[in-house]
């Protein structure tokens, strides 16, 4: 395999947990990042879903699959290097201070860190393809 099909079936793995976690798991998730309203768990549903249909694009886009002729991996996988790379700039500035977190406390770096994994699998990506 090649590592830019192994960088697309870790985005889809890494992307379907986080789609899972969020759309059927979302009041504990909600907890975990310090959101103690029973309407954070809500409003984390439909974010899940949207992780959902992104992965679905991105086992349609497979080189070996193809599913509806669709090709265009690259710009989906751009997207989601777009998206971590600004996920990371936010969480870096709550960790920084620059922006206050909603309830005053402190932002953990290991949040701010998170975002990263993704967006190294997409910068090989494009570095090897």
């Amino acid at each position: 395999m090649s590592i830019p099909l192994l960088c697309h079936v870790f985005l889809i793995l890494f992307g379907g947990f986080f789609a899972i976690q969020l759309s059927f798991n979302s009041q504990k998730f909600a907890e975990s990042n310090r959101m103690d309203s029973p309407q954070a768990g809500f409003a984390f549903k439909p974010a899940g879903f949207l992780m959902f249909g992104f992965v679905l694009m991105l086992i349609a886009t497979l080189p070996m699959l193809q599913i509806g002729g669709f090709s265009s991996a690259k710009e989906l996988v751009a997207g989601v290097g777009i998206f971590t790379l600004s996920a990371f700039i936010f969480n870096m500035g709550l960790v920084l201070k620059v922006w206050s977190t909603f309830d005053g406390a402190d932002h953990e770096p290991k949040n701010a860190i998170r975002p990263l994994i993704p967006l190294i699998a997409v910068i090989i990506y494009f570095v090897t393809s």
